[in-house]
């Protein structure tokens, strides 16, 4: 059997046993007993070319022909974007969540993290980093698990205080005396 083949077969395999349908290189690399090398990108890079796999971001992958339930993809893709880091959703996202903000940021995700700022487009939404260099321990406080989504969300008060450092969208705020 092809490794085209095979790929699709173990990717479709397991969605079926439940699984969330978005891959690392290096999930697809252990499904196949592979090292995730240049060797291995250049198949990745070929699967995408011939439909096996579709390419969601850098490094992060979905089967071309079986996607994945697009509830939620927002969110385990931007877990797999900086897994290393300590990451939490804020800023407009956490804001219009908790009810601050009438507007509702339409497939857009706006994430603190310990590691670099960047922004990602996927077919599933933007995800924005914005980097903080907040010492965890000060976070604590200030941060929920939302089991729902598996990450951690900000509090009002953390929210609206991180939109203040990043220095935009304040004027969306419609409680900022409250709160601020």
């Amino acid at each position: 059997m092809s490794v085209f083949k095979d790929l699709n077969k173990l990717t479709i395999q397991a969605i079926n046993n439940g699984h969330c349908g978005i891959f690392t290189a290096s999930d697809l690399a252990m499904m196949l007993n592979r090292e995730d090398n240049k060797a291995f990108r250049a198949i990745l890079t070929k699967s995408v070319s011939n439909d096996t796999l579709k390419r969601v971001t850098k490094g992060i992958y979905v089967n071309a022909h079986l996607a994945p339930n697009p509830k939620g993809a927002i969110y385990r893709i931007a877990k797999h974007l900086r897994w290393k880091y300590f990451n939490y959703v804020s800023l407009e996202s956490q804001l219009s969540h908790v009810g601050v903000i009438s507007q509702i940021p339409m497939a857009y995700l706006s994430v603190m993290t310990t590691g670099r700022s960047g922004t990602f487009v996927t077919d599933y939404g933007t995800i924005e980093f914005t980097h903080t260099s907040r010492d965890i321990r000060l976070l604590e406080d200030s941060v929920y698990f939302d089991d729902e989504i598996g990450m951690f969300r900000a509090n009002k008060k953390r929210a609206i205080t991180d939109l203040k450092r990043v220095g935009r969208n304040i004027n969306m705020i419609e409680e900022i005396d409250d709160v601020g």
